[in-house]
């Protein structure tokens, strides 16, 4: 018995070691030739520093096993059964990444394909929110808000099946989980904007804007802990519950118009009182992320998975939002509050940009860089309002919005590239071998 003790403890002894070894520090070497780059040196250099893995961070990404817990309470109690029926009607031959971006749905009587989007449907319903409430101080017909309400529904139902289809037809991959987060990451201005619209929140000051930031930020928050401790976590109350709370929302605002948001209830608003409500949620949910972050960190000494601090993820958040803070508390006019639908999408793509960068960075096992070439948008428009660089602000926010998206897209497809041809699949297609299972 003393033996065998021994040989435990010295078995977990090993394991620990391993363990420490596999989350070990291991600074970014250098990048290699690749069939991703195009032959020119100047883009070449930026594809290299802003869009492509190295070698190593490409074999440690092999190496990638998601790992995740779920204690979300509408998972448990139905939604988890309701999308294990869902998925049993997807032909074998669509790819689950597909799912995410485009799903595609049979129609036997009219014997038509109708295609559903998931990230394409939550773009739309804001896009059609966006036409009849500008600033959103303004009033959408109903089924405006009914679409925008359906479209969250399919997105939630899409997004939550891909994962139990590439389980399905045996084609999980680590590609599988980055399109996954990164839809989600690039979604989660929408579907807050859809909010706004509903609550009407153009008529509070910043309150468009803050309501955007605390999304991203708790978005971000949830994959820096992941970062950390190498599992994402889901609390009792989580994604799932607050996008069906968003939905009977929507759902309300169809019925009775936004005007219900603004009936007096304690004398007070009842759209600042449910305000008041989610930033108390998003402050308890923040500190719960905070606490395994600087307590459960699975590297040396408690450090991310990549060996370093726990703590520099903060910067690229802070490199996000802060210039945006100064861009819109610094504008004499009040174009950003007019193009509030706008400014907030720019600020969007490059909370998504960063959010993914840590995804990859978490998937990876690799360190972190605060440069980003997307952040060329922000500091251009912070350059033209310190130093009274008299560019139209209107036309300038529009063309930096349109680079911010413009970077956000070059770095998603030459990535989903390289990791493509390296692990030998495809992004929206499904092998014969696994479609005729």
């Amino acid at each position: 018995m003393v033996t065998t003790r021994s040989r435990s403890k010295n078995n977990r002894a090993a394991d620990k070691d391993r363990s420490k070894e596999r989350f070990a520090y291991r600074p970014r070497s250098t990048f290699e030739e690749s069939d991703a780059l195009v032959g020119y040196k100047t883009i070449d250099h930026y594809l290299q520093y802003d869009c492509l893995l190295t070698r190593e961070e490409l074999q440690r990404l092999d190496e990638h096993v998601y790992s995740a817990v779920d204690t979300s309470w509408l998972d448990e109690l139905c939604m988890k059964k309701f999308w294990e029926a869902v998925v049993l009607y997807y032909p074998l031959w669509v790819a689950p990444n597909l799912l995410t971006l485009i799903g595609k749905f049979l129609s036997d009587a009219q014997k038509k394909i109708v295609f559903f989007s998931g990230l394409i449907v939550n773009l739309t319903t804001v896009l059609v929110l966006s036409f009849y409430c500008p600033t959103a101080t303004e009033t959408a017909p109903s089924w405006a808000y009914f679409l925008a309400a359906a479209g969250l529904f399919v997105y939630q139902t899409l997004d939550a099946t891909d994962g139990k289809q590439a389980r399905r037809i045996g084609a999980s991959s680590p590609l599988g989980e980055l399109f996954d987060h990164g839809c989600d990451s690039a979604s989660q201005v929408f579907v807050t904007l859809n909010v706004c619209y509903a609550l009407q929140l153009g008529t509070v000051r910043c309150g468009v804007f803050i309501a955007c930031l605390i999304s991203v930020s708790l978005f971000y928050t949830a994959h820096w802990s992941t970062y950390c401790t190498g599992q994402l976590r889901f609390a009792r109350f989580d994604v799932t519950e607050a996008q069906w709370s968003i939905i009977s929302m929507l759902l309300c605002t169809a019925v009775f118009g936004p005007g219900i948001w603004s009936i007096g209830v304690f004398g007070y608003y009842l759209k600042h009182l449910l305000l008041a409500a989610v930033a108390l949620g998003t402050v308890y949910q923040a500190l719960g992320y905070l606490a395994v972050i600087f307590t459960d960190g699975v590297g040396k000494n408690g450090s991310t998975v990549a060996g370093t601090s726990v703590l520099f993820p903060i910067c690229p958040l802070m490199a996000v939002i802060v210039p945006y803070c100064m861009i819109y508390s610094k504008s004499a006019s009040t174009v950003y509050d007019d193009l509030i639908v706008i400014f907030v999408l720019q600020f969007g793509a490059v909370a998504a940009k960063a959010t993914n960068r840590l995804i990859v960075a978490h998937m990876s096992r690799s360190e972190l860089s605060l440069w980003d070439w997307i952040y060329m948008g922000p500091i251009a428009l912070m350059i033209n309002q310190y130093y009274d660089i008299k560019i139209d602000e209107p036309r300038l926010l529009k063309y930096t919005t349109v680079y911010v998206y413009l970077s956000l897209l070059v770095y998603c497809l030459f990535i989903t590239r390289q990791i493509c041809d390296h692990m030998g699949i495809f992004c929206f297609k499904v092998s014969p071998q696994r479609s005729n299972k």
